[in-house]
């Protein structure tokens, strides 16, 4: 199948495809049907990513359509071609990746023991990968924790720092000034939490910028289905005693040096641009990974309790951690985590995902939306 009639069916039909409960589909994205690996494919599928592969029988019992026949029914073709289509086991929903807010602080409640550069910890210097937060309305009564994905600064030399809209923008709620900590309150000790007991102290003591904007998430209503390509927020980075000279670089080594074009396909029919890719987030650290999905259509929880903060996503990209990694490419806290690829360039702000697979807004996607809710149009990534 080539790329690009793979993408015309994803954008035409995807959403679609994961609206339907009885379709059993969670992601669908254009991904490679023999290695998963998109290094080097020339010959490209719909990918449908499921909780579980099931019999025919199954699924006739829990009355669920195989995706060959929910394929069928979608695009009105009586039997799609074999090598157009995959299905992919990938147990669990696909949830937002901030750190669980819970009644007491505990640093370290995830991703076990930290490694000797703790970026759970308050930060001395500003770095990409550490844990961050906005605690208004929810400290000292619950903690929550996500990541400084990266920086930013532009023509009058204001500096600001990137996560997403659930970490630092509290998914919509936040207004302009409300302050952003460091580290994140699920990291506090016990007594650190002692010290700051309300938020004010804490604020006092590790407040390191203030909301800017917030890239609104469109909701799911009973009258739209609206789409979105991004989760972001950015923050104005304020004077405290942290230093700013490693904006550019990553907690555990190295630094940005640029920004990845968009993947597209060359001449040739195979994929251009690096898929081999990388994080630094403040639960797992560093982990590598392959992008094995693009244009990724999915439905995203923001709320375990309620189907009112249901949000279609569109256009994303799927991240599998390679088998070099010892768990998963990314876990609860490390949301808003930059994602590089290895020639150091940034290809994405992670979001969302499950134990086995991650999902990334385009960096493209990410900027412009920025300069777009801000109005300031020289925005940059601070790079090395």
């Amino acid at each position: 199948m080539k790329f690009k009639d793979a993408l015309k069916t994803i954008r035409k039909y995807g959403l679609s495809l994961v609206a339907e409960k009885k379709h059993n589909v969670r992601l669908v994205a254009i991904g490679r049907k023999e290695t998963g690996a998109l290094a080097g494919a020339t010959d490209f599928c719909v990918t449908a990513y499921v909780e579980k592969k099931l019999t025919s029988k199954q699924m006739k019992a829990r009355g669920i359509e195989s995706f060959n026949a929910a394929y069928s029914a979608v695009l009105g073709v009586k039997k799609p071609a074999k090598t157009e289509i995959d299905v992919v086991e990938s147990p669990g929903a696909f949830r937002p990746r901030p750190g669980l807010r819970i009644p007491r602080p505990q640093r370290g409640v995830y991703g076990g023991n930290p490694p000797v550069l703790n970026a759970q910890k308050p930060f001395g210097a500003l770095r990409c990968g550490i844990g961050i937060t906005n605690p208004t309305n929810e400290y000292p009564n619950a903690v929550s924790v996500g990541t400084a994905g990266f920086y930013m600064e532009d023509d009058n030399g204001n500096l600001y720092v990137v996560s997403n809209n659930h970490v630092i923008g509290r998914a919509n709620d936040a207004a302009q000034n409300e302050s952003i900590v460091q580290p994140g309150t699920l990291d506090l000790t016990s007594t650190e939490f002692q010290l700051m007991p309300t938020l004010n102290s804490l604020v006092t003591n590790l407040e390191i910028a203030s909301v800017l904007a917030v890239v609104p998430l469109q909701f799911i209503t009973p009258a739209n289905t609206p789409n979105n390509r991004v989760d972001a927020a950015i923050g104005q980075l304020l004077e405290t005693d942290r230093t700013l000279d490693d904006l550019d670089r990553l907690t555990f080594g190295g630094t940005i040096r640029g920004i990845a074009a968009r993947y597209t396909v060359d001449a040739n029919a195979a994929i251009r641009g690096s898929t081999r890719v990388y994080k630094v987030g403040r639960t797992t650290g560093y982990t590598e990974g392959n992008v094995t999905g693009l244009a990724g259509v999915s439905t995203i929880s923001y709320d375990d309790n309620s189907n009112d903060k249901d949000a279609h996503f569109v256009d994303q990209l799927v991240i599998e951690a390679t088998d070099d990694n010892v768990g998963p490419f990314s876990d609860r806290g490390d949301s808003g985590s930059g994602v590089e690829n290895d020639q150091h360039e940034l290809i994405g702000l992670l979001f969302a995902g499950n134990d086995f697979h991650t999902l990334v807004n385009p960096i493209a996607d990410v900027l412009s939306e920025l300069r777009n809710v801000t109005g300031i149009p020289s925005l940059r990534v601070i790079t090395g």
